[in-house]
C-alpha cells in the first residue's frame, strides 16, 4: 500500500469538469487546515453527496491519497460505513483492492451487529417494562435509524440507555436475569453508591449495554434522568418493532452536549448532528434554545451546531448562526476540532484539555468560576499545560497562586483537628 497508490489513482479519471463546478461557491475554510485524508473523511462522511462534494473527492483523490490512513481514521472516527459508500460510488477504481475489502468486510460486520443490537434493544425494553422501569435508548441504532434513516450507515458499539437514577436496581436486577454480566461502573460521579453509569455485557455474546442516569466524568455532569425527556418521547421504527426514543430536541442537544465532554474526537459524533438536521428540517428551534438554556448547556449545543454547519454545511436558521458567529471562542474551538485531521495536531483540541474546553464553554461567568475554583483545587494540568486558545489559562493560574496558601492553612487545619480527635480517642480508651 505506497503512500499515494500512484498506479491506481493515475488509471482513474474523474467523469465531470472540475472547473466549472468551483464557480460560485469555495471550500469550508476549515478543510484548508487539514491533511488531504482528513478532508477526504469530512467530504465523504454524509449520507448525501453534492456534485460540488464530488468534484472535491475527486479533486483529493487524484492529487494522491494515504489510503492506509483513510482506513485507519474511518475506524478511528466511527464514519466507515459512509466513507466506503461514497468512495465506492465516486472513484470506486481509485481504492486499492486491499483497502476495498477491508472497508467491505468492516461495513459487514457492522451491518449484522446493528441488526442485532436492534433485536436485543426491542428485548430488554420490553423486559424492563415489564417490571415498571421506563428506559429510553440514546445513540444507538435508534440514532441510527432517526438520523441516517439505515441501521447500517452508523456504526454502533452497544445500547445506551437512561434509566432514572431511583430505577437503577431494578434495572440491574432485569440485566442479571436475562444473563448480562456488570463488567465495569464509573465512580467518578453518581448516586449514593458514587455510580454514575452501569455497564453491562451479555454471556457468550457481544452485546454490551450501558445503563446511565448521568453523562459524567471528572468535572462534568448533565443530568439525563429529566423528567422533560419522559414526557416528550416519540416513536422510532425499528425492523422488529416501533420503540419510543428521544424527541429530535431534545436529541440534539443531548448530542451536542456528549460531543463537547469528549472534545468532539470523533467525527461521527458530529456526523450525528448533521444528518439529524438534514432529516429533521423542522426542528422546533425556540425549545431547543430556551431548554439549552435551562439546562446551563447552551454554548455547548452552538459548539455542536457549529461543527455541524462548518465541516458539513448543515443549515441553520439565521439566528442561531448570528449567535455563533459572534462568540469568538466557538469560532476558534471549531478550526482545532477534530484534532487528528490537522495538519498541525499541536494546535487541537482533545480530550487531554478537556477540562480547559469545559471552563471556555460555561454558559456563565459564575458557572465558570465555580470551576475554575475546584481546576485549582484539584491542581488540574490545564493550569501549567501550554494551551494558546485557552483564554482563560493566565486568569486560572492567577487564581491558582491566590488559593494555593488559603489551600495549606486548611489543609494544616484539618491534620490538626483530626489530630485531636484521635489523641480524644486514645485517651478515652485507656
Amino acid at each position: 500500500m505506497g503512500q499515494h497508490s500512484g498506479s491506481m489513482v493515475a488509471r482513474w479519471k474523474p467523469s465531470h469538469t472540475r472547473k466549472g463546478l468551483r464557480i460560485g461557491k469555495v471550500a469550508s475554510p476549515g478543510l484548508s487546515l487539514m491533511c488531504a485524508e482528513g478532508r477526504l473523511l469530512v467530504l465523504c462522511a454524509r449520507t448525501t453527496v453534492s456534485e460540488f462534494v464530488r468534484v472535491e473527492v475527486a479533486d483529493l483523490v487524484c492529487d494522491g491519497i494515504d489510503w492506509d490512513l483513510v482506513w485507519q481514521l474511518s475506524k478511528a472516527h466511527g464514519v466507515a460505513p459512509l466513507v466506503y459508500r461514497n468512495l465506492a460510488t465516486i472513484c470506486p477504481a481509485a481504492l486499492p483492492s486491499a483497502i476495498h475489502e477491508a472497508f467491505r468486510r468492516h461495513n459487514q460486520a457492522n451491518a449484522l451487529l446493528n441488526t442485532l443490537l436492534a433485536k436485543e434493544l426491542v428485548m430488554l425494553l420490553d423486559a424492563l417494562a415489564a417490571k415498571g422501569v421506563t428506559a429510553i435508548p440514546f445513540k444507538g441504532v435508534t440514532l441510527a435509524q432517526t438520523a441516517y434513516g439505515d441501521l447500517s450507515l452508523r456504526e454502533c458499539a452497544d445500547i445506551d440507555l437512561i434509566v432514572e437514577q431511583g430505577a437503577i436496581p431494578q434495572a440491574r436486577q432485569v440485566l442479571w436475569s436475562l444473563g448480562y454480566q456488570l463488567t465495569s461502573q464509573d465512580t467518578g460521579v453518581g448516586d449514593e453508591t458514587g455510580e454514575a453509569y452501569h455497564f453491562f455485557q451479555k454471556r457468550n455474546g457481544i452485546v454490551a449495554v450501558d445503563l446511565q442516569w448521568i453523562m459524567a466524568r471528572r468535572h462534568f455532569g448533565f443530568r439525563l434522568d429529566r423528567s422533560a425527556f419522559w414526557n416528550r418521547l416519540k416513536p422510532v421504527t425499528l425492523p422488529a418493532k416501533s420503540v419510543m426514543g428521544l424527541c429530535p430536541e431534545d436529541l440534539l442537544i443531548l448530542l451536542c452536549v456528549h460531543g463537547s465532554k469528549h472534545a468532539w474526537e470523533q467525527l461521527k459524533w458530529v456526523c450525528d448532528v448533521a444528518e439529524l438536521l438534514r432529516r429533521r428540517p423542522a426542528l422546533d428551534w425556540s425549545r431547543v434554545l430556551f431548554q439549552a438554556s435551562e439546562w446551563k448547556c447552551r454554548r455547548m449545543v452552538l459548539l455542536g451546531l457549529s461543527m455541524a454547519h462548518y465541516l458539513f454545511d448543515a443549515v441553520l436558521p439565521r439566528s442561531v448562526m448570528h449567535e455563533i458567529e459572534a462568540d469568538a471562542d466557538i469560532s476558534d474551538l471549531v478550526r482545532r476540532m477534530p484534532m487528528q485531521f490537522l495538519k498541525n495536531p499541536s494546535h487541537g483540541v482533545d480530550e487531554d484539555c478537556a477540562d480547559a474546553l469545559y471552563v471556555t464553554m460555561k454558559d456563565s461567568l459564575w458557572e465558570r468560576w465555580k470551576l475554575g475554583v475546584a481546576l485549582c483545587r484539584a491542581e488540574a494540568d490545564v493550569i501549567t499545560r501550554p494551551l494558546p486558545w485557552f483564554r482563560f489559562q493566565r486568569k486560572l493560574r492567577v487564581l491558582a497562586a491566590c488559593l494555593k496558601p488559603l489551600h495549606c492553612v486548611v489543609a494544616k487545619w484539618i491534620l490538626s483537628v483530626r489530630m485531636r480527635e484521635m489523641v480524644v480517642r486514645w485517651l478515652q480508651s485507656s
